[in-house]
């Protein structure tokens, strides 16, 4: 077997590396970050204790990298789908209805993601601070655009609308993970985003 040949099998991409991803996000999804060691995790995964320190340092890396892995994906998409969606509004309700639905395409990472951002600041500060800058700034800078287009208000903060719009499909999400209720993900965030940029006052 050529070194690549070893990298492909038990590098990043590998199924074994995939396999011990997917089970972090699982058990930690079930059991919290602090209850899940990382011989759990192994079992999960079908390894044993020691495999999974052949691909990450810490219970930390794995679970960093799930989180980075899954951001990146998200990010991936959007972008691709910008290069054919050029509406300022258009684009906000495609970011809103790709997190929306997150909880659909992985269930546990959306119930890790929102059990564990609000119970842990380690959590915040040293997994998520850096995915939410970013979310955050692509969102302001399709509000400038549409301001610059005359589509959207100038005198309003284009930071503080894209973290009420955070928020409120965050707040959305909550909502499905804890109580069971779902959304159509297209429908909900054409609302949110009508109710973000249009109020709720009737139309005179």
């Amino acid at each position: 077997m050529t070194e690549s040949e070893k990298t492909q099998a038990t590098g990043p991409g590998s199924e074994k590396y995939q396999r011990i991803l997917d089970a972090a996000v699982e058990v930690i999804a079930e059991r919290g970050y602090f209850n899940s060691p990382v011989s759990a995790i192994a079992k999960r995964a079908g390894v044993a204790d020691g495999t999974v320190y052949l691909y990450f340092k810490s219970k930390d890396e794995v679970l960093r990298t799930a989180i980075d892995t899954t951001f990146a994906r998200f990010y991936q998409q959007v972008e691709e789908r910008f290069r054919t969606l050029q509406g300022p509004r258009e684009q906000l309700e495609y970011i809103a209805e790709v997190h929306l639905e997150s909880h659909r395409v992985n269930r546990s990472m959306a119930v890790l993601m929102q059990t564990e951002m609000r119970q842990s600041a380690k959590f915040i500060a040293e997994f998520s601070h850096h995915h939410l800058v970013k979310y955050i700034q692509i969102v302001r800078e399709v509000i400038r655009r549409g301001q610059q287009e005359g589509l959207f208000r100038r005198d309003v903060s284009d930071g503080i609308v894209a973290h009420c719009m955070f928020g409120a499909i965050d707040e959305l999400l909550s909502s499905a993970v804890f109580t069971g209720r779902t959304y159509e993900a297209k429908a909900t965030a054409r609302q949110v985003m009508d109710v973000l940029l249009n109020g709720i006052g009737t139309r005179r």
